[in-house]
């Protein structure tokens, strides 16, 4: 028999949760969007138990769209689960299930084990909260636990053991679960575990209810931040309360992503208008709605093959320029192939504009590879490519190319990409408004090109770290790496001018440089880091530890003395821009140790003494001394 309806909702379900699960995971995921990440996981994911009950057959058949290539290319659910049938197994003296029972079977069996699974969990909960002491019993109560656990929050209750935790420690730990509670996240938190529940033969559901509750937590974490909260502190807080949860199915403050958390208070906001991506959810929902469809026995066959989608295309669209006179180049053949086979020449007109805006590829497989360069003599030969999907995805490809003739050595072929997004929001997307955007564009690249240009000119083989143009920034390989106002310079942690890193590294090599990019530019830097020392080494040798170490009581230490002394951190220098950059909590330290002599020296040897401090067992630091020596 033909599979039931039940299985084929289930099918269906299925399919519609992964592509909302998928769709967060690549899309929406790394974005700082999350109290729209949040409605986005919990109204999708409750939207897709509805889909499997939308049939458009009778609008494809009312409006005659049968034999539409959208409507062809995606198959119906029914088709799929149709084209097989099972039969019935048949045995003597004996009545077995069909292979499509047993599935229902299977899958009612694992739903009856997650259900009591959860109804064990609540069980879990009351038993906490009935040997908590309640402390506050407002509109947010707070339970007080003498047991060694993990501080969490269940609906309108926070439990903490206060005796784990300093007074600054605790302000920061009920904020963060306050939040939780205010925001009603054990709703969210719930919703994921029925989404299990029903669907725990689904991996990409149990990646969706992770996501859920990884986003309660990057709420939190950035109310908390806005709150004053010291990010640094903050974050060692949470690496310090670590453990298994009492209870599970709460909003835990140490939830196990934290790198994920610590990454995501890191991170620079998602500029608003990433919010699109949220939209690019809605093709991928009609294409599930269409495969919901039921079969259509009777359509009209005549349709107009002309009645494809007439939004708009794909495009290609750019200028050309001549890199050395910063002339557009009239009549320049780009060569447009088709997975490797030329399709087509396109040239410039008089301003160096070219455009291609063909109805050929909607009809293109999204995988479809294409190329666009320049492979004639005259001028030196580039490319660049990628597949059809991409390509729509981002609405076409808009670059301006300063090209160079094979003849002229002195002059290179740059390609900028410009980001048409502006554009297309404008509204107005003919092509006399795009060549006009880009010719805008044109302007600003040729600024910098010739900039570039300049700078190799005057400066065929630069001697300094960092050399200086005008406004750029420019290092040994001639690469233009940042601007005057916009790109700054840290020696050893502390922010200096270029020309100290110049002075610094004339009798020495650079030790240690690195950069932090600039997010509206990932070619330039906003921030560049040298050191004049490694930021680890090996453990000394025998003889520098004795009469060279110093160890001082923990609890005398004073921990502001790192903010202006060098310290290790269990085996690795801490500076800003460079590692982690942490300073400990006091009462994380296990040991510390003051390296004087020329066993500082062996680190840096610019200093006469160095702490040495440790958090973590000692198998665990890096190059750790043989403090056994006396």
């Amino acid at each position: 028999m033909a599979m039931s309806l039940l299985l084929e909702y289930i099918f269906k379900l299925s399919a519609s949760l992964s592509v909302v699960g998928l769709f967060y995971h690549f899309i929406l995921r790394k974005h700082t969007f999350y109290n729209w990440n949040r409605w986005y996981l919990l109204g999708y994911s409750g939207l897709a138990f509805f889909i499997p009950f939308i049939n458009l057959s009778k609008t494809i058949q009312d409006y005659e769209l049968g034999e539409s290539r959208l409507i062809t290319f995606v198959p119906a659910v029914t088709h799929l689960t149709s084209s097989v049938e099972i039969p019935a197994q048949n045995f003597s003296n004996t009545s077995f299930l069909t292979t499509e029972e047993w599935i229902l079977v299977l899958i009612a069996l694992g739903t009856a084990i997650m259900l009591i699974r959860f109804c064990f969990h609540f069980i879990s909960y009351y038993k906490i909260k009935k040997s908590a002491l309640l402390v506050s019993d407002n509109d947010v109560k707070i339970y007080h636990l003498d047991k060694n656990m993990v501080p969490f929050s269940f609906g309108n209750a926070i439990f903490i053991n206060p005796d784990l935790h300093t007074e600054n420690e605790l302000k920061d730990i009920i904020l963060h679960e306050f939040i939780h509670v205010k925001q009603r996240h054990t709703v969210d938190i719930i919703f994921g575990e029925l989404l299990c529940i029903l669907n725990w033969y689904n991996p990409v559901v149990w990646l969706i209810r992770f996501s859920i509750r990884q986003n309660l937590e990057y709420i939190a974490d950035r109310q908390v931040l806005e709150n004053g909260v010291n990010l640094k502190k903050y974050q060692y807080l949470l690496l310090k309360v670590v453990g298994v949860p009492e209870f599970r199915m709460a909003n835990q403050f140490n939830f196990s992503s934290l790198k994920q958390r610590i990454i995501m208070m890191n991170k620079v906001k998602t500029p608003r208008v990433h919010l699109i991506r949220f939209l690019f959810i809605l093709p991928l929902l009609m294409v599930l709605i269409l495969a919901c469809r039921n079969e259509i026995e009777d359509l009209t066959k005549d349709s107009d093959a002309d009645q494809i989608n007439q939004s708009t295309a794909p495009r290609f669209a750019g200028y050309i320029i001549d890199g050395a006179t910063g002339e557009p180049i009239e009549g320049f053949p780009l060569t447009l192939k088709v997975n490797e086979k030329e399709e087509r020449i396109i040239t410039t007109d008089k301003s160096g504009f070219y455009f291609l805006d063909d109805q050929k590829w909607r009809e293109r497989d999204s995988l479809t590879s294409y190329t666009l360069g320049y492979e004639d003599n005259e001028y030196k030969g580039f490319i660049m490519g990628s597949n059809l999907g991409h390509l729509r995805t981002n609405r076409g490809r808009s670059d301006v190319f300063f090209v160079s003739k094979t003849s002229d050595e002195n002059v290179r072929t740059a390609m900028y990409f410009v980001n048409h997004e502006p554009f297309y929001r404008s509204g107005n997307n003919s092509k006399v408004a795009l060549a006009r955007f880009l010719s805008e564009k044109k302007d600003e690249f040729a600024k910098e090109y010739n900039l570039k240009a300049a700078f190799r000119k005057a400066h065929n083989k630069p001697v300094n770290i960092i050399t200086k143009l005008e406004n750029g920034y420019f290092d040994q390989d001639q690469d233009l790496v940042g601007y005057d106002g916009s790109t700054q310079f840290y020696l050893d942690g502390k922010k200096v001018n270029y020309e100290v890193i110049n002075q610094t590294f004339k009798s020495q090599k650079v030790s240690t440089s690195q950069t932090n990019r600039d997010p509206n530019n990932g070619f330039l830097n906003k921030e560049m880091f040298y050191l004049t020392y490694p930021t680890y080494k090996k453990a000394p040798p025998v003889y520098l530890l004795q009469h060279n170490i110093e160890r001082v009581s923990v609890d005398e230490f004073d921990l502001s003395l790192l903010k202006n002394e060098a310290y290790f951190l269990d085996g690795f220098r801490q500076v800003y821009g460079i590692g982690s950059n942490m300073v400990p909590l006091k009462k994380e330290i296990k040991s510390v140790i003051l390296f004087k002599g020329d066993l500082a020296k062996y680190y840096d040897q610019k200093l006469e003494k160095v702490w040495w401090i440790e958090t973590r067992p000692e198998s665990e630091v890096y190059e750790r001394p043989d403090f056994a020596i006396k």
